[in-house]
């Protein structure tokens, strides 16, 4: 269900131009894994490596892909959060395949802040990342200073991120 918002509702809101590149699910490992869109912008994705349950590219509008960013999203349903340590190897991840840190983004989407599941993690987030709530999907709960948030500027902005 959360995954289904967040490529649904939260790419729509808060993504110029969404794509979907990897989807998981547990129980399903790999639900969706698109190779020809990986390959196209150098990203390599590896189904025996510790992913996300979803990786979103957003397109963005420029010619040049300086707009474009990539969006690791773990949905707390199945795994934990972005916490530091998921967040450095994701990074890497991508810095192999030539991404700076302001075209990654890293998001983790919870259900609703009143389950216990956000209230069990949300200590743990990274910082510089976001926690995003399928009950409240007009808002973004940004983790780390408003400037640098700010500067990965999450293509359209269709919320509102609240520090």
């Amino acid at each position: 269900l959360i995954s289904k918002d967040v490529i649904e509702v939260f790419a729509a809101r808060f993504l110029t131009n969404p794509q979907v590149l990897w989807l998981s699910e547990s129980g399903n490992k790999v639900v969706l894994q698109d190779n020809a869109l990986a390959a196209a912008i150098g990203l390599l994705i590896d189904p025996s490596k510790a992913l996300p349950d979803i990786i979103l590219v957003d397109m963005g509008n420029s010619q040049d892909g300086e707009d474009m960013r990539v969006v690791f999203v773990e949905v707390v349903a199945s795994d934990g959060p972005i916490d530091l340590k998921r967040r450095t190897v994701l990074a890497a991840l991508a810095a192999d395949a030539g991404f700076e840190e302001g075209h990654l983004v890293f998001v983790t989407a919870y259900l609703d802040r009143s389950l216990p599941a956000f209230k069990k993690t949300i200590s743990a987030l990274a910082w510089n990342s976001y926690a995003w709530l399928a009950s409240e999907p007009d808002q973004l709960i940004a983790m780390g200073e408003i400037g640098e948030l700010a500067a990965l500027a999450l293509g359209k902005g269709g919320g509102t991120a609240a520090p």
